[in-house]
């Protein structure tokens, strides 16, 4: 486990253990936010010293406690054990107090004496603390000095507080953990390497894709901030060689920027070094102790990345992860805050030579820097390669390379034919030497040679830092290098050799990292070649609808190569095989989008997405289809270059289309055409080695406007000209007013558009959008923006009835007009009740308005923020009620059951019960007549007071069988059944539950009837409450939903209370075990509802669920063991005196039992270790043969469901057989020993397991 043991603290020599001291104090002062100039500590520590070896010196006022007690302590420090007679002669040594320790006590500071051989019981500690206390005895202010004592195991419990001196501790004594390393210097540099930087030296922070990057002076404060707060994850990706671990090492540097993180808490791997533990293991122990670390996995591939930030970032992590990666091209991981470190500068490279080189002339200095590309690691091993009478200025690319491949080796043709043919794939297994499908062997066979010449020169590779290791596997980093030796291998060495060694007769995984390799080598004629022969219809890669996962992942590697020939061969498919085409096309998404970057290859691509889109059969795919044919409409970060002209061509298209999909799609598109603010980018925009950017974006204001402008025209042309989607292009225009007009300033060109609408109708959608620009925007426009815009809206505004009433409707206007109103900030109450009562006052007016009635009827029934209110107004307007009902009613069966909408009709009823409840009895009562009215009566029902009339109305509704059983739902809203008779309640309640798929309807409608009742202080009636048990009694757990379990916990604490209900608990429980027997739920599912059983009827809850024979008690414990990790432990809700009494009725059987289903430790806060909790102690103590309780706890040690290490888990519940609860059960003693001894080896079993796993699995390149 990662710890620190005293015995490890007893192994420092002299000199580390004054360090280690004087590094814990710098790190408590440094954890507190105070200056750590203020520890001091140097010297021999057997030479004459004064007194003291370590001091800290606080300024005045500075707080602090625990291990550094007072603002001024000093710390003696010795090796040996320090009994009462050195003590005395420490402190006095020639009978009188040292001058250093009288100083400290004047000051009211603090002496500490430190021991690393000493080991003090309690007894033997207070007798050395005493020793302290008596050399003071005669020394002025003595009491006022605080003294103490630090064996080796207090030192221990104080360097677990800082991982990265756990590390450091274990490397000074020689027990290091292999690949794990403090602060320290990780790229390799010298301690004191100053970090170079410059303003063109920068980071991608993450926040945005199109966020420019910010210089790392001012960025890296940021970056800290992140990493600073447990449970956080970031991923530093760059190329290979541009500096990021050099980056990583200086967040903890001081002398840069302004809150440095603390080394102390760093502890850093390359996973190249093949770490033990590995970083999942590492973290888990971390995790388990709770130390707070920031830990650090340089070469983390992307699967490691994923487990260790689902491990770490869990919820009360203390640690936090900053993996390091040279794959830019990695998605962006959930948890998780990608930061890109781009290449260095010219400049910062010529500074970086020069400070290591000094022998360099400026010349050589600046032709390295300009070879380099920014790359720190191909700059410094190309000026490895010059001596001090020797000059690389003049020497052409090919030569510079040859000297960067060869460094100061003389040339070496077999090493270098080696080097091109291991290039030729992204990675490969390089230990293997013999046997079927050896990689080596196939890498061997393409430079012409043996595996073992060829392991020879990957070892010299490695040596020059050429290739890089993860585990088994090798890859030639960096790219640069890499790309440049594979050219050349595919260019002298014949392609159908390279086919038969990595294609034909190779693995599959080598034929997946050759596409990879060919993907960085698009410029290359040879590869053009290579792909195009793969893409042509009877080609490897020809085919797509018939891909298995090796030919997709080749097929879109290579891609980027030759993007029209990967385009023509999707299109292909739906020729080849149309059926099948839509589905085919989903895997091809983002290759799609990335496709059509260019603009010859825009249309085409976006017709595929939009027959996806349009044909596809899965929901799901369909619209991240559509989601992703939209962002690439956008003004801005749209990933493609195509012309305004070409995007609107393509949306005309889709409006015009006959298919309604296809209509929306073209809708979707076009919404974000008309996008004028807040662009965001969430797709990846590489492509293989190619430049790309983040697509079109204008390049001055007439390019803005031209944007604008065409897309206006079409709407306008379409919309108003051709009369296609009328209502929704207008909507839609209305909808983008605002942005239109304030950020995209297209004022002349709305104005015109505008008034030109305005001419033909009343534009609800655009006077709104003015509105809505004058209110929040208003006060930031000039006196002649403002007037226009004013006027603007005065002639869009509404001045007819029917135009007032679709206005109010809409309820987004309270009667207002004037500007200056609308720029004012109204109270939101007094605006929701102008609003509520101009519905109702214009609600009347209509009604008394037949032929407005008749034009603004189809507007009514789809609904409106205000039409609840409307529909008052309606009813209490109306001089004849009934004709105003079927005026109403008529209208809801000639809408779409999709866009009807009956709140306005809830608002009718709901006046109309105030003023005449028999005549909306007999409303309701007809809707039995109505195909349109008959499905929705629960919601209409709903809209008044229940009363007997209306239970009769509801249980005619179930029988008829043609209400959706899910709209008796509406009956839990607005106190629908608040005032109704307890009995009728219960009665209706009773009916509804009889339905096949009625329970948790009734269920939902008995929950907000009971919480009502004492929401409003009211007696829950004592019919509600044998509904209640009645519903327990007969649970069911099909079709529920993620709220039923809490609703179903509610439910028993309200009704299973007394010794009457202890039945319906025994029932209820028993349904939940059969379910889980027969997987209808999961144990999962039931926690909260178990815990409320379990808490209100805690006997017969034991008593049913250990009811059965052995059997089926051990299935009720494998079935319910691993609530404890993810939901609440329905035992821990029955009192620990309720259990042991339980037990003791039976005691042989039932304490085995119970100490199988507890949670047996907690930690007792967030710092503290775990602890046995209290049913585990209860259970401990009360057991007549505790032995049996503790043998069931230690197996339970090990957990049968966990994330991250098993290992560290079951090391961390050993540590509880060390506890006072366990050492004082003394016929315990020798099976404690024992198992110990055997969780020890077992333990370390599974960490060598957990360990070729992880490396099995981490170690690879791809």
């Amino acid at each position: 486990m990662f710890d620190i043991t005293p015995d490890e603290i007893a192994r420092l020599n002299d000199i580390d253990l004054r360090e280690l001291v004087g590094r814990l104090c710098e790190a408590e002062l440094f954890a507190r936010g105070l200056s750590t100039s203020a520890v001091t500590w140097g010297g021999n520590q057997t030479a004459p010293d004064g007194g003291l070896d370590v001091r800290v010196t606080l300024a005045k006022g500075a707080s602090i406690d625990g291990f550094v007690p007072r603002g001024l302590t000093g710390f003696q420090v010795k090796t040996p054990d320090m009994p009462r007679a050195k003590i005395l002669a420490e402190m006095r040594p020639s009978g009188r107090i040292r001058s250093v320790i009288q100083d400290l006590a004047n000051a009211a500071g603090a002496y500490i004496v430190v021991s690393s051989q000493g080991s003090t019981a309690d007894r033997t500690l207070l007798a050395r603390q005493n020793a302290l206390r008596e050399a003071l005895n005669d020394v002025p202010n003595a009491d006022r000095l605080q003294t103490d004592f630090y064996d080796r195991t207090r030192l221990a419990t104080w360097v677990r507080r800082f991982p990265g001196l756990v590390t450091w501790v274990k490397e000074r004594v020689g027990r290091a953990l292999v690949g794990w390393h403090p602060y320290g210097p990780w790229a390799g540099a010298g301690d004191d390497a100053e970090y170079l930087l410059d303003d063109k030296l920068r980071l991608h922070m993450g926040q945005r894709v199109d966020a420019p990057a910010q210089p790392i002076a001012q960025a890296i404060d940021e970056l800290r901030d992140e990493l600073a707060q447990a449970g956080r994850v970031v991923r530093l990706v760059g190329l290979s060689g541009v500096g990021k671990t050099r980056l990583a090492q200086a967040l903890f540097d001081s002398s840069l920027g302004a809150r440095p993180l603390s080394q102390s808490l760093a502890v850093y791997a390359n996973l190249s070094d093949e770490p033990t533990p590995q970083p999942i293991g590492l973290a888990s122990d971390m995790l388990a102790s709770n130390m707070r670390a920031v830990l650090i996995v340089d070469n983390c591939p992307p699967d490691l990345h994923h487990r260790l930030a689902e491990l770490c970032s869990k919820q009360n992590s203390s640690v936090s992860v900053l993996t390091i990666e040279y794959d830019i091209r990695d998605d962006q991981p959930e948890r998780t805050k990608v930061i890109t470190l781009d290449t260095s500068s010219a400049e910062l490279i010529e500074r970086l030579v020069g400070r290591r080189y000094s022998h360099l002339s400026r010349v050589d200095i600046h032709a390295i820097a300009e070879a380099s590309g920014g790359n720190a690691r191909i700059a410094i091993a190309l000026a490895e390669t010059v001596e001090r009478s020797d000059s690389i200025a003049g020497l052409s690319n090919d030569e510079l390379f040859q000297r960067l491949f060869r460094q100061r080796h003389e040339p070496d043709n077999a090493l270098y034919a080696a080097a091109q043919a291991c290039a030729l794939v992204y990675s490969f297994e390089g230990e293997t030497l013999s046997g079927a499908g050896v990689e080596l062997g196939r890498i061997a066979a393409l430079a012409g040679q043996a595996p073992a010449e060829m392991y020879r020169h990957i070892g010299e590779l490695l040596r020059r830092n050429l290739m890089q290791r993860r585990g088994v596997w090798r890859a030639v980093l960096p790219h640069a290098i890499a790309n440049r030796l594979a050219a050349g291998a595919l260019e002298s060495i014949p392609y159908e050799f390279i086919k038969q060694n990595l294609l034909q007769n190779g693995s599959d995984r080598l034929a997946r990292s050759f596409s990879r390799r060919l993907s960085y080598l698009h410029d290359q004629p040879m590869v053009e070649k290579i792909v195009e022969s793969w893409l042509a219809p009877d080609g490897l890669l020809g085919t797509p609808e018939s891909f298995d996962e090796l030919e997709m992942a080749m097929f879109k590697n290579v891609a980027p190569v030759l993007p029209e020939s990967s385009l023509s061969a999707l299109e292909r498919i739906g020729v080849n095989a149309p059926d099948i085409a839509a589905s085919s096309w989903q895997e091809y998404f983002s290759l799609l989008r990335l496709i059509a970057y260019e603009p010859s290859l825009f249309e085409r691509s976006v017709e595929l997405l939009a027959r996806v889109a349009v044909d596809g059969r899965d929901d799901q795919f369909r619209k991240q289809a559509s989601d992703t044919f939209a962002s690439l409409f956008k003004l801005y970060l749209s990933g493609t270059h195509a012309t305004i002209e070409q995007r609107l061509g393509v949306v005309e298209k889709l409006l015009k289309s006959t298919d309604g999909r296809a209509r929306q799609l073209g809708l979707a598109a076009l919404a974000n055409v008309l996008q004028a603010i807040h662009f965001h980018a969430f797709h990846d925009y590489s492509f293989g080695a190619r430049s790309r950017d983040y697509g079109y974006q204008p390049r001055n204001r007439a390019d803005e406007v031209q944007w604008y402008s065409a897309t206006l025209s079409m709407i306008e042309r379409l919309a108003l000209d051709e009369e296609i989607l009328n209502s929704e292009l207008l909507g839609l225009l209305g909808d983008r007013f605002r942005s239109l007009w304030t950020w995209a300033g297209m004022h002349p060109e709305l104005e015109a558009l505008s008034i030109r609408i305005a001419s033909n109708c009343f534009w609800l959608d655009g006077w709104m959008g003015c509105r809505q620009t004058i209110r929040f925007d208003g006060s930031g426009f000039q006196s002649d923006l403002k007037s226009r815009l004013n006027a603007l809206e005065v002639a869009l505004r509404p001045t007819v009835l029917a135009d007032k009433a679709r206005a109010v409707i809409r309820g987004d206007w309270d009667g207002r007009t004037g500007p200056d109103e609308l720029i004012a900030a109204p109270d939101a109450t007094s605006t929701l009740q102008r609003t509520e009562a101009l519905a109702v006052e214009l609600g009347a007016a209509v009604a008394a308005d037949d032929a407005v009635l008749a034009q603004i009827l189809p507007n009514l029934l789809r609904g409106g923020t205000r039409a609840w209110a409307f529909g008052r107004g309606l009813a209490s307007g109306s001089r004849d009620v009934p004709a105003t009902w079927e005026k109403l009613v008529g209208e809801t069966e000639r809408t779409s059951r999709e866009e009807l909408d009956v709140r306005v009709l809830m608002g009718f009823l709901a006046a109309l019960w105030e003023s005449d409840r028999e005549l909306a009895q007999q409303f309701l009562d007809a809707a039995f007549s109505s195909q349109a009215l008959l499905p929705l009566l629960p919601l209409l029902n709903s809209s008044v007071a229940l009363d007997g009339r209306s239970v009769e109305r509801m249980k005619r509704a179930l029988r008829c069988e043609q209400v959706p059983i899910r709209m008796f739902e509406n009956l839990t809203y607005g106190g629908a059944t608040a005032q109704l008779d307890a009995r009728a309640f219960c009665d209706l309640l009773a009916h509804i539950a009889d339905h096949p798929e009625g329970y948790y309807v009734a269920l939902d409608i008995l929950h907000m009837r009971m919480f009502a009742d004492r929401a409003n202080g009211r007696m829950v009636a004592p019919e509600l409450l044998e509904a209640g048990r009645e519903l327990l009694r007969r649970v069911t757990f099909q079709k529920r939903k993620t709220q039923d379990d809490y609703n179903l916990s509610q439910l028993v604490e309200c009704c299973l209370t007394g010794p009457d209900a202890a039945l319906v608990a025994t029932d209820a429980v028993l349904a939940v075990l059969r379910a889980v027997e027969s997987h209808q739920t999961y144990a999962l599912e039931c926690a909260d509802f178990l815990s409320a059983l379990a808490a209100a009827q805690p006997k017969a809850v034991l008593d049913a669920m250990f009811g059965g024979d052995e059997e089926q008690r051990e299935a009720v414990i494998y079935h319910f063991d691993y609530i404890v990790d993810h939901r609440p432990n329905w035992a821990d809700a029955i009192p620990s005196n309720v259990l042991t009494a339980w037990c003791a009725e039976d005691p042989i059987v039932r304490y085995p039992l119970a100490a199988s289903v507890v949670t047996f430790s907690r930690r007792a806060d967030g710092n503290q270790p775990r602890g046995w909790s209290e049913h585990a102690t209860a259970l401990l103590a009360a057991a007549p043969n505790a032995l049996s309780v503790l043998k069931v706890f230690i197996e339970r040690f090990w957990p049968t469901s966990w994330s991250g290490s098993r290992a560290a888990i079951a090391e961390e519940n050993s540590r509880l057989l060390d506890s006072n609860e366990v050492q004082a059960l003394a016929e315990a003693r020798e099976m404690v020993l024992q198992a110990k001894a055997e969780l020890a080896r077992a333990v370390i079993e599974e960490r060598q397991r957990e360990t070729k796993r992880d490396r099995d699995r981490d170690g690879r390149f791809e």
